[in-house]
């Protein structure tokens, strides 16, 4: 509350400050009238010319006629109009009148005014640069927008910060066609799950390739203040020239740099409150005594005559007498969350030198208590002209963070627990055990019982130098460092609840030490030649080498004697005691290049190959080539579309055809026999090594994964920008998948006695879909504009070829997902009226009804399904593949005020709830308000308590996970020009933003729990609400 206070307090002051600086007088307002035009004269009808900070404006007429009224003689003007440049102006008194100066400079020839009394103002507007060629980052350069022929899609900054949060990639949710971007987790310092077109590998990685600065990194160091643009690239054209490293897409984040002639200071603060988490809480008072009756029921034919029957303890008698009903969920989450940043940017340009550096404080407080998170960042961007011909730069970006983590199965413990007894004594403090014979569920609150704390420490490095030798010639090489250092401790006291290392038991203290360190070099170079006007032909070869690093050790240490050491003095502990230590590295070298070509700009071609080598593979097998290929056709530009002109601005169909490899899944030294040495024995008097297979042989063949991908799309602008619609259809075959298939156990078994495996290229999957983004400008007025963007992604994916057919132990099946779900298909309960048809599954009323498989002869009687219930008749459900992904993102601004409201909706995909699944007909705790059976309520979802036949009882967890979201709503103002320039601010800007407020879900038993999720049962997400402030000086 103490930061929330300085906060509030601090914009009040900011308000303050600004509204008595502009206590200052003006002259009389003015009229101001003119005409606006394009470069080539034609009037420009409906463009709009408005004071800066204010709702004052005006709008042209059929002849491009404006008037402008009550006009301060030294307010700043805006001129704008769809797919031209917007320009300023700011007006001054004179001796003869007024005079009109322009921001830039190369402005001044399309501006004139004629002094006077009433100016008049005629103003000439050039074609915007998005539609002469906004620039797009692509793959080791960057292209006219004209000119892509990919399927790019180009996220800028305002779109970035406009969600308030401290992970980049959220801010992106549900806002790019094609990329499904889940939080699976309300976990502080949880990164989302991201895919780009699906997942296509069943062991490898399917998570698209991150490049900070051209060189590869983790975005999740990255601070969202710091970005300047995020460009993705989805198709095989765009990223083959990365080679195996881009199979699954490329993200492109481009960092701040300062601004030559332009020194400006950012401040960017904010602070957030959690609402209530979207979870399952448990049982408690009549809702808990009516199913502990059930209970009963269930095992005596008959109610029990009082509540002793039930609590045959005097303590949990008594505590139910007394009713001290305990709310474990509620207790756990009591925890008001908290997130607040303070981003503070400097950024410069003088003489030849440009420099942008920030600090950064993130501080992030779960919902449960001791679980937070703390980082500290610092970037510093810098860029020196050394000749007209030569320039170099760095980047660097340093982070230092502490996490305290909770342990992963405290909610599902809570749900589970007696919720009777005394949760806390008369002082407050937690009751390790709660009521007779009953441990509680908040032991890793209880002091010293329970840490898991990480120190991590992040640098990223790289040094650039350009030389262009002459005009068409350039040359850029890179070299970067990433380092990345962690110490992971924890402990576990005797009255924790969190589950121990396999193999230990509590208390046990633990240390896992990380050390993660990699070089990159890269050189890129670019011939650019413009050839008898009509040809454009640009040239791109690469080099590219990577040599990363792991180095892990920890170290165990069981029967801690003083729990007030922690994990910080490993000698303490007096029992089992464990050491391991690993390393491996692995290098890649590559070599691309990238032919484009553009005839009048209205045939486009791009060819690229890139080769690549890899020292984990097999010997033979290290090197792959990928090539791809693109056509693009500018429609538009064709004599026959003249007639369109008018309503059409753009239309452009391409067409491209790529491969990508992946090598990914694999350790360093996957492709090799990896065995280990045990205890030595005795042979013939002499102690030898007892080496014993790990479990995985190698295979001289292994290589690499490919992906055959093809792509076609289309690019179409209308009604001077106001509607763009890109549309893309993609279709990838991958084969040669990464498998680690079991061996016959005659080649020998493992140490564990399980089959000893190896590396196969072996598999198919298929995965094809159709990505539309629709971008709208609903209502532009003066003082009024509203805008709308869609995002829409329909992915279908399959496993095409399996060599031994379905691996049921793996859930892979022949014509599904890789995420299939597998299990008994639910399908009610079992009702009193059917119990004789019951008995021939081995069911009774009150019992699960599943379905069965028919192709299942349990007696070779050919029974088509009528047989007892066994494991046999598990079928394929569905899978966490949604069938369509929307998003609906709208923009409105009234004068100051701006709002945004953005709604996700994820449809058709199955989730496999473990809440839902939670329930377990026994004593244990259970989740509320679920209706299960009883000879009363035979229509029930949820089986009786107190049966003895679990089979079946796992169905209760596959259930449609469709849900709509609203995401974000954000509203803002933006504090006036004429107020902000007396305190020497460009820009003031305050917000409020309500972080996951709403949640619709089609089926209604997942009521009160977020599926975005997925079911997940290990910290919930929650609603959080979020106040902040700009300031730009």
């Amino acid at each position: 509350m103490k930061t929330l206070t300085m906060l509030l307090l601090l914009i009040c002051a900011f308000h303050a400050h600004i509204s008595l600086a502009a206590i200052h007088s003006s002259g009389p307002p003015i009229t101001i009238s003119g005409k606006i035009t394009s470069s080539d004269g034609t009037p420009i009808i409906g463009a709009t010319i408005r004071v800066k900070g204010s709702s004052a404006g005006a709008t042209t007429n059929a002849n491009g006629v404006f008037t402008l009224t009550s006009v301060a003689d030294n307010a700043v003007l805006v001129i704008s109009s769809m797919g031209y440049n917007t320009m300023e102006c700011t007006l001054k008194p004179t001796e003869k009148g007024i005079a009109a100066t322009p921001a830039k400079a190369s402005d001044a020839a399309n501006i004139r005014l004629t002094e006077g009394p009433s100016p008049v103002l005629n103003i000439t507007l050039t074609a915007s640069v998005q539609e002469l060629g906004e620039s797009v980052v692509i793959a080791y350069g960057t292209v006219k927008k004209r000119d892509l022929t990919g399927a790019v899609v180009s996220i800028k900054e305002a779109d970035i910060t406009a969600t308030p949060v401290n992970n980049a990639m959220e801010a992106l949710q549900g806002k790019v066609a094609g990329m499904d971007i889940m939080r699976g987790s309300g976990a502080v310092g949880t990164n989302p799950n991201i895919l780009l077109r699906g997942s296509r590998s069943i062991y490898g990685d399917n998570s698209p390739l991150f490049i900070i600065d051209g060189i590869q990194s983790s975005y999740d160091q990255i601070n969202p203040s710091d970005i300047a643009s995020i460009d993705i690239l989805k198709d095989a054209s765009s990223t083959a020239i990365y080679g195996s490293a881009g199979s699954n897409g490329v993200v492109i984040i481009t960092t701040k740099k300062g601004k030559t002639g332009k020194s400006s200071v950012n401040l960017d603060v904010f602070y957030g409150l959690s609402g209530s988490p979207h979870f399952f809480h448990g049982m408690t008072g009549d809702e808990y005594t009516n199913y502990r009756k059930e209970l009963y029921r269930t095992a005596n034919g008959e109610y029990p005559q009082d509540m002793s029957q039930i609590f045959t303890t005097e303590p949990v008698l008594d505590a139910y007498n007394k009713g001290k009903w305990i709310d474990w969920v509620g207790l756990i989450t009591d925890n008001t969350a908290t997130q607040q940043k303070y981003h503070l940017s400097l950024s410069d340009g003088t003489g030849k030198t440009k420099v942008y550096t920030s600090f950064t404080y993130t501080k992030e407080e779960g919902i449960l208590s001791n679980e937070n998170l703390n980082r500290y960042a610092l970037r510093m961007n810098l860029d020196r002209d050394m000749a007209s011909w030569m320039k170099v730069g760095t980047n660097i970006n340093l982070n230092y963070s502490i996490q305290n983590a909770r342990g992963k199965n405290i909610f599902t413990k809570s749900l589970s627990a007696l919720p009777l007894g005394d949760a806390y004594d008369a002082n407050g403090n937690i009751n390790p055990v709660f009521v007779q014979g009953e441990t509680t569920p908040l032991g890793d609150q209880l002091p010293n019982q329970y840490a898991d704390n990480t120190r991590t420490t992040f640098a990223y490095m790289n040094g650039y130098l350009d030389i262009k030798p002459w005009k068409d010639l350039s040359y850029r090489s890179v070299l970067g460092v990433t380092l990345n250092n962690y110490r992971n401790g924890k402990y576990w006291g005797r009255q924790a609840v969190s589950n121990v290392v396999t193999g230990y038991a509590a208390p046990l203290a633990a240390i896992y030490n990380g050390f993660t360190y990699g070089y990159t070099w890269e050189n890129i170079l670019t011939y650019n030649k413009t050839i008898a006007t009509d040809h454009q032909l640009t040239v791109t070869g690469v080099t590219s080498w990577a040599k990363n690093s792991a180095d892990y050790n920890n170290s165990l240490g069981q029967g801690q004697e003083l729990d007030y050491y922690q994990f910080y003095n490993l000698g303490n502990g007096t029992q089992k005691t464990g050491n391991a230590s690993s390393y491996e590295q692995r290098q890649r070298l590559s070599f691309a290049g990238r032919i484009n070509y553009s005839f009048r700009g209205k045939y486009l071609l791009t060819l690229t190959n890139r080769w690549d080598g890899v020292s984990h593979l097999a010997k033979g097998h290290k090197w792959s080539t990928f090539p791809a290929a693109v056509v693009a056709w500018r429609v538009s530009d064709e004599s026959f579309m003249q007639g369109a002109g008018n309503w059409m601005d753009e239309l452009k169909l391409r067409a491209g055809y790529g491969v990508t490899g992946n090598s990914g899944g694999m350790s360093a030294y996957s492709s090799q026999t990896q065995a280990a040495t045990y205890q030595a024995i005795s042979l013939d008097g002499k102690l030898v090594p007892n080496v014993q297979n790990f479990g995985t042989y190698s295979n001289p063949l292994i290589s690499w994964e490919r992906s055959y991908n093809t792509n076609i799309g289309l690019d179409l602008t209308i009604l001077k920008g106001r509607i763009t619609l890109n549309a893309d259809y993609y279709n990838t075959d991958t084969k040669g998948l990464l498998f680690k298939r079991s061996l016959p156990v005659t080649s020998g078994l493992t140490a564990w006695a399980s089959p000893l495996q190896t590396w196969q290229n072996i598999g198919q999957t298929n995965n094809k879909g159709v990505e539309i983004t629709l971008s709208t400008r609903n209502i532009v007025r003066p003082a009024f504009e509203w805008s709308t963007n869609f995002s829409f992604t329909s992915n279908k994916e399959k496993i095409v070829y399996l060599p031994d057919g379905d691996v049921i132990s793996e859930k892979l099946f022949i014509g599904q997902p890789i995420s299939a779900h597998y299990d008994y298909k639910y399908q009610g309960i079992w009702a009193t009226a059917d119990e004789a048809t019951a008995t021939l599954y081995g069911a009774k009323p009150g019992f699960v009804k599943v379905a069965t498989n028919e192709k299942f002869d349990a007696n070779g009687t050919g029974d088509k399904g009528v047989h007892p219930y066994s494991i046999n008749d598990r079928m394929v459900l569905g899978s966490t593949v949604p069938k369509w992904l929307l998003g609906v993102n709208n923009n409105v601004t009234f004068r100051n005020f701006d709002l945004n409201v953005f709604t996700m909706m994820r449809w058709g995909q199955m989730i496999s709830s473990s809440l839902l699944g939670w329930y377990s007909t026994t004593d244990d705790g259970q989740p509320a308000g679920i209706s299960y059976w009883t000879p009363e309520n035979q229509s029930a979802r949820y089986p009786r308590p107190g049966i003895n036949s679990t089979t079946g009882i796992e169905s209760l967890r596959y259930v449609d996970g469709s849900f709509i979201k609203i995401k974000t709503i954000t509203l803002g103002y933006t504090f006036p020009a004429h107020l902000t320039k007396y305190a020497h601010i460009s820009k003031g800007r305050i917000y409020a933003s309500a972080y996951n407020p709403l949640i619709f879900t089609r089926n209604r038993d997942l009521k009160g729990t977020d599926p975005e999720t997925n079911g997940s049962d290990t910290f919930p997400l929650f609603a959080t609400y979020v106040f902040g402030m700009n300031i730009t000086f």
